[in-house]
């Protein structure tokens, strides 16, 4: 009764239409390859807005939704920790393509963290152009999310950007069951299921236990 969010946008073809419906219709079909009726979302990054974006145009499908450091939560500028969020991504996009992904990783950082062990960053291309325009017009504000009732699950590292820990305050503003978790040691670029997967696995099989039988979030 799980699915993970895989981005349908690595798939395409060049030139056919994108936007967060096709990336919501993909959940859809996922689920339905493997005969699930209800099933709990997990999404990282993008795949966490689109968790969000599947619940709110699925929601009798949805269980619980687990968002590790969304992507954007909605279009509107929720806080000026967003405002100055999406000026950066800016900043960053209007750098030549071989800079944007140095730029992007020291980004995600909190200020004076360094830079997990990586290799070199993916090379930024048209469908990373393509995914960044949906992430930037998903269609719905931050305070449509009040329509999910299910249990949210919101996780964040202690040594990302101060906005994703900010954004999952906000998410706990806005959802009547949404619950937060730090992980202190991990980053956007070092998340917890590569560091600490032992740790995560046992917090979301408690969360899908507790979500599967309609318990409240605690």
């Amino acid at each position: 009764m799980i699915t993970q969010i895989g981005l349908a946008v690595w798939d395409l073809a060049p030139g056919e239409p994108y936007d967060l419906a096709v990336e919501v219709s993909a959940v859809r079909a996922t689920a339905q390859a493997h005969g699930l009726s209800r099933y709990h979302l997990f999404g990282f990054s993008a795949g966490a807005t689109v968790a969000l974006g599947a619940a709110l145009a699925s929601s009798d499908a949805v269980l619980s939704i687990t968002v590790l450091e969304a992507a954007v939560i909605g279009d509107d500028d929720w806080d000026p920790s967003e405002t100055a969020w999406r000026a950066g991504l800016a900043a960053v996009r209007d750098l030549p393509p071989d800079q944007r992904g140095h730029a992007f990783r020291d980004l995600m950082m909190r200020p004076g963290q360094p830079l997990p062990p990586l290799g070199p960053p993916p090379l930024w291309d048209a469908r990373t152009d393509l995914l960044e325009d949906m992430l930037a017009q998903v269609g719905f504000v931050s305070g449509d999310l009040a329509a999910i009732t299910q249990p949210v699950l919101a996780i964040s590292g202690g040594r990302s950007n101060p906005r994703m820990r900010q954004q999952d305050e906000r998410l706990v503003q806005v959802l009547p069951r949404a619950t937060t978790q730090v992980f202190s040691e991990c980053s956007h670029l070092s998340p917890p299921h590569r560091t600490e997967p032992a740790r995560l696995a046992g917090i979301l099989l408690d969360f899908w236990v507790r979500s599967s039988g309609n318990q409240p979030c605690r």
